[in-house]
């Protein structure tokens, strides 16, 4: 680095310019915090009722004609039936971000403390909210008995399925990636998310087989591997109605959802300061995603800065620009063996390389080369005797 170059990094204006960019950052945070209110868990109906018809009134206008359509019944209480499931709906997935996963009654008691003495709960007791939980699976995950909220790309993706299934598509193994490709290719936004929003659907949907036992509707053929549809998959509101794919928080720029945990390998690509360590998984359905850690005991982190490969558990933020995973817990891993797509983890990070990252694929290659070393003189052993 020449003298010129090194001396500008301390130029006076620095200050200035990091005040400066503070100032941006609490402008936008400011605009935010104007145009989405902090997600709360309060019961607030009126309100839930007024934003889906005016904010989303492409989507809920076609899911309430195809209500109309597929019962016959008016407008009126089309929109009624919809709207009540909405409600019910974005009730329980307010408490599940602010709370986390919860067990059906753990789940009814926090939402027994969401509402005011005025208002009556929509559920009368914790078996019917389970079973609400249970016939809304499109938004809803049970995990040993605990209750968590679904992606949004995994929630569009099953309808697209269903769409495709329709027109005669044929969506077995062999055709599954590029369906996936194609998918992608309709989701449409900032770049900065882009990297994670097209890898969401997958942390919902690990196969065409358990798309079928999740998702009513949907039926699997083992013998061709082949996804199809049951009889009744033309008049569910779940695979057809729109709205469903896309409540009120869907697209909540400061949404953290405590139910939806990440536990994947990572690599450490960095420290920033203040004692920010940043990672980018290695995980195959997360390839290249950001994640951080801010270390509020500098002399415990000692071991898992000098660790190359992470084991991480954190949370989904799918719609923060910067990290769409948050991480709370990290555990070091000396060396990882497993298959994966290490290449594809250091494309996304070259502009951000570390010493520890490059250290990682040369200790790693040279452990291949080691082991092939061994093999080969363990054959060579055997052939002398």
């Amino acid at each position: 680095m020449s003298d010129e170059a090194f001396r500008s990094r301390f130029h006076p204006n620095d200050a200035d310019n990091k005040c400066a960019g503070r100032e941006r950052r609490m402008k936008i945070k400011s605009e935010i915090n104007e145009k989405w209110a902090e997600i709360g868990v309060q019961f607030e109906p009126d309100l839930w009722r007024r934003k889906y018809r005016e904010d989303h009134v492409e989507k809920f206008n076609d899911s309430v004609e195809f209500l109309q359509n597929v019962t016959g019944i008016s407008q009126e209480d089309a929109e009624e039936k919809i709207l009540n499931d909405l409600i019910r709906i974005t009730f329980v997935e307010k408490n599940l971000i602010v709370n986390g996963q919860q067990h059906a009654e753990q789940l009814f008691a926090n939402l027994l403390l969401a509402i005011n003495e005025e208002q009556e709960i929509p559920f009368k007791s914790a078996q019917e909210l389970a079973d609400f939980c249970d016939s809304m699976p499109l938004n809803f995950r049970k995990d040993a008995k605990l209750y968590r909220n679904t992606g949004v790309q995994g929630r569009r993706l099953i309808q697209e399925l269903k769409r495709k299934l329709t027109r005669g598509d044929v969506i077995d193994c062999d055709s599954l990636d590029q369906i996936f490709e194609n998918f992608r290719k309709t989701i449409h936004v900032d770049e900065e998310l882009k990297n994670f929003t097209e890898q969401e659907a997958q942390l919902d949907y690990s196969s065409l087989f358990y798309i079928s036992k999740t998702i009513p509707g949907f039926v699997y053929d083992k013998a061709s591997g082949r996804l199809g549809l049951s009889p009744d998959a033309d008049k569910s509101l779940l695979l057809n109605a729109p709205i469903f794919t896309d409540t009120i928080n869907s697209s909540h720029p400061l949404k953290l959802d405590l139910s939806r945990t990440v536990d994947a390998c990572a690599i450490n690509a960095c420290t920033t300061y203040p004692d920010r360590q940043q990672f980018y998984f290695a995980d195959e359905h997360l390839r290249g995603v950001r994640s951080a850690m801010f270390w509020k005991k500098p002399p415990n982190r000692t071991s898992v800065m000098e660790s190359n490969f992470t084991s991480i558990h954190g949370c989904i933020s799918p719609n923060n620009p910067r990290l769409q995973v948050e991480t709370f817990r990290i555990e070091p891993t000396k060396l990882c063996l497993v298959d994966a797509d290490f290449e594809r983890a250091k494309e996304n990070i070259d502009k951000q390389k570390s010493q520890s990252f490059e250290k990682f694929f040369a200790v790693y290659g040279n452990l291949n080369k080691e082991e092939a070393g061994e093999d080969q003189k363990e054959t060579e052993a055997a052939d002398d005797v």
